[in-house]
């Protein structure tokens, strides 16, 4: 890095690159990164003007710089190259006017899991590769930017932090207000935080006006600099051009509400130009940047949520009963990779006011990280809580932290020095919390002095790895009653001695107090109530015992934890009792019905345990046509309307996807002599010509084929020719096109006008992130969608007025 940034001022960053590209006769099969090599001119050029126009910042022409993005264009061979031409480009240009360099990394395309199939390791690797290319140029910064999935930039990141120190700025895309697979602004900003982003914000996502509670969320959520670059607008379709709406003036009016969040990185994304970034500049000019604020709290977070932990926060419940140790069926369910079960324990728990859940699979026989990982990526697509990696082996929390898509609790660690040099530097990368016991190698002492000792030990060595205090959660363990009737003062005293002196979190598993006595319950309720008020902020229960959750309402409100009431208040306002009863998630509870309706029921749950109830339908003769059109297409309609509502995101939807899967291929193979799944019909889709973006094309594929057509994806950068030929060879009776990216919505009116030519009877559908229902209108489409679930309303719809 060649400087320092200059932070007592706005710095402006530049606009969007690929409008001028296009002003300059990009055509839509050619990879705008390649003209790094190609036309270096040319893009110094835009540099140039932007530069000219004001921005401090520029950013490098790297954006599709992926060894997958390019190898669209059979360009996989040039990573190295376009990287560091990218980089020593722009840097040439900002020389003359003392600015900086940030080099853009844009998504892979690909999907990680648990929502695709890419792993951890493939996504890094291919980020690692791309970033090491251009930090070789010693860009200023490394600006990730456009991203829509949690999981994946942070590969992006961790492999940032890998190769080099350059200061990495964290920037995601918000459709309304989350990102297409969820992610909430707050959650974005607490766990890039935690990992070692230099700055969040978000790009792209509409106009100011769009993106405005988005970047407040995330100001509020975040110590960092907040970076904003909204698009020029909505873009329109006008006269065969794609045009935005914002004006230089009209812009940066847009922008105004955004200066009293403080904001201290600002420019302007698609459809932009350096007559957007030369009133920017006019505006920020003079403008004094407000005193720094600091938000740093204890915090975990989903991808959705955010929990908030500490003295000035209300004491929180982790969920405990996601764990074999005592329960056989759960044991069973482990070994036996069946999570039906497992998954109605998480739903139950969070339903019953857990705020997080602690996730344990310590049973012997089973490759235990491998079944966390699964867990992780099963339980994360349906519950919006952080999770608690239950474990001390540092293989099986690495695996589980590389999973996890927020910024999770590790269950834990102790005082032992090879326990602390094992899994230290693993929480420190990971940017997780943790959780540690006052135990060493002489075990637990009796005393709350000693144990407060080995506290203090430990919080130094997190110190010494650069992990906050924030983020660490002391657990002074607490010991049976039954055995010892001063123990529990002890852990009490330890508690609050911790709390006081070395201003940490503490937590309890307060279960163990009552172990070997009867009524349990009783004993359990009256010391969570004794643990609050001695300072306690994360309790480990069992969230479906009525008494432990009124005892911790009422606790929480005595302690002064619970701010004008407002949780009893909501808890307990009128008739309402709270948590209503015990749930005791008995096996003849846990199991749905075997009825059409428990197979609905059940696809909406994206639960697996819907085999089971598929098998023993079909062992009353239940016909597998009736399962898949009273059952199954019933539970998917259902997880469309919550997609559609904005109940649920991608990842809910995908599950509910993957098991509907499932059963489909299940119930083929269970056809016999019942008869045979009538296709509803034959659909080719793909992406036009020039596009080589295929993410929502692909979750479109997926849910079509699980409402019973036949999908012949023809993949991406597909002609017209292509479209004809395949569809005339399947006998098609729809295509659906794609486009993602502005420069080839043009070609979607294009390749419709060949299609009707030469095969008029069959039906087009449109659709992608850039498209709209009027520019579908305009290009000759039949039918319009907007996502995934849309398209299948739309060809039914087709379908019907056909007949």
């Amino acid at each position: 890095m060649r400087h320092t940034p200059n932070l007592e001022k706005i710095l402006v960053f530049d606009g969007a690159m690929g409008t001028m590209l296009l002003e300059q006769g990009l055509k839509p099969e050619t990879c705008p990164d390649y003209l790094n090599i190609l036309e270096p001119q040319q893009v110094e050029e835009i540099h140039l003007a932007y530069l000219k126009a004001g921005a401090d910042v520029i950013t490098t022409n790297t954006f599709g710089g992926n060894r997958w993005k390019l190898a669209e264009y059979g360009l996989e061979d040039k990573v190295k190259e376009i990287n560091r031409e990218g980089v020593k480009i722009a840097r040439r240009a900002a020389e003359a006017f003392n600015g900086y360099v940030v080099a853009s990394v844009g998504p892979t395309g690909q999907f990680i899991k648990p929502i695709g199939k890419k792993t951890f390791q493939e996504i890094y690797e291919v980020f690692r590769e791309q970033i090491g290319a251009l930090a070789e140029e010693e860009p200023d910064f490394i600006l990730l930017e456009t991203f829509h999935d949690l999981g994946e930039i942070r590969c992006a990141l961790l492999a940032a932090r890998d190769v080099c120190s350059t200061p990495v700025i964290c920037s995601l895309t918000y459709e309304g207000r989350r990102t297409l697979t969820g992610v909430s602004p707050g959650s974005a900003a607490v766990v890039l935080e935690a990992l070692g982003a230099w700055a969040v914000g978000a790009n792209c996502s509409g106009g100011p006006e769009e993106l405005f509670h988005v970047i407040k969320e995330i100001s509020q959520n975040t110590s960092l600099p907040v970076l904003v670059q909204p698009n020029a607008g909505l873009p329109e379709f006008n006269q065969g051009a794609v045009t935005y709406p914002l004006g230089p003036q009209g812009f940066v009016c847009a922008l105004e509400p955004y200066f009293d969040l403080g904001i201290q990185l600002v420019g302007s994304c698609c459809g932009s130009t350096p007559g957007h970034t030369g009133e920017i500049k006019k505006r920020v000019n003079g403008v004094s940047l407000p005193m720094p604020k600091d938000v740093r709290k204890s915090a975990l977070a989903s991808r959705e949520k955010v929990v908030y932990l500490g003295k000035d926060e209300l004491p929180r419940v982790i969920g405990e009963r996601i764990n074999p140790t005592a329960r056989k069926i759960l044991g069973e369910s482990l070994k036996q990779e069946q999570y039906g079960i497992i998954q109605h324990e998480a739903e139950v728990q969070v339903e019953a006011g857990a705020h997080l859940l602690d996730i344990n699979v310590g049973v012997h026989g089973i490759d235990q990280r491998e079944t966390m990982a699964k867990l992780i990526h099963l339980l994360q697509q349906k519950i919006d809580v952080p999770l608690v990696i239950d474990s001390t082996d540092p293989n099986v929390i690495k695996n589980a932290l590389e999973a996890y898509h927020g910024k999770a609790l590790v269950n834990s660690i102790n005082g032992e020095e090879r326990c602390l040099e094992l899994i230290l530097p693993v929480i420190k990368r990971y940017g997780a919390g943790v959780v540690a016991l006052t135990l060493d190698e002489h075990g637990i002492p009796v005393k709350a002095e000693d144990r407060y000792v080995i506290a203090e030990k430990i919080v130094k060595a997190c110190d010494a790895y650069g992990i906050s205090r924030n983020d660490i959660y002391v657990d002074c363990l607490v010991l049976t009653v039954g055995t010892d009737e001063k123990a529990p003062i002890e852990t009490l005293r330890a508690l609050k001695m911790v709390k006081e002196k070395l201003h940490v979190n503490t937590i309890l598993g307060v279960s163990n107090v009552s172990h070997g006595l009867p009524e349990r319950s009783k004993i359990n309720a009256t010391f969570l109530a004794m643990a609050i008020a001695n300072g306690l902020d994360l309790a480990i229960i069992n969230p479906l015992d009525k008494a432990m959750m009124d005892s911790w309402q009422a606790a929480s409100l005595l302690a002064g934890r619970d701010t004008k009431a407002t949780n009893y208040i909501q808890l307990n306002h009128g008739n309402k009792q709270g948590i209503k009863g015990d749930h005791q998630a008995t096996q003849e509870k846990y199991f749905e019905k075997s009825t059409l309706e428990g197979v609905r029921n059940l696809i909406v749950k994206g639960s697996m345990d819907v085999l089971r109830v598929v098998d023993d339908l079909l062992l009353h003769e239940t016909k597998a046509f009736e399962i898949i059109n009273d059952g199954l297409i019933p539970g998917l309609k259902v997880v469309g309307d919550k997609f559609k509502s904005g109940e649920f995101y991608l990842p809910q939807l995908m599950l509910s996807a993957e098991v509907a899967e499932k059963v489909f291929v299940h119930l083929e193979k269970s056809l016999g002599n019942d008869g045979y799944m009538e296709r509803k019909g034959t659909v080719i889709i793909g992406t036009v010509k020039g596009d080589v973006h295929d993410i929502g094309k692909n979750v479109v594929a997926v849910i079509l084929k699980n409402h019973g057509y036949h999908v012949v994806d023809l993949g991406k950068n597909v002609s017209p020719e292509a479209f004809i030929q395949a569809a005339k060879g399947e006998k098609a009776d729809f295509i659906g096109l794609s486009a993602l990216m502005t420069t080839t919505m043009t070609e979607i009116p294009k390749t419709i006008a060949c299609i009707k030519a030469a095969l008029p009877n069959v039906k087009i559908i449109v659709g992608g992130a850039v498209v709209t229902d009027q520019f579908a209108q305009e290009s000759g489409a039949d039918g319009y969608s907007e996502d995934a679930v849309g398209a299948v309303r739309v060809i039914e719809d087709l379908k019907t007025r056909g007949k």
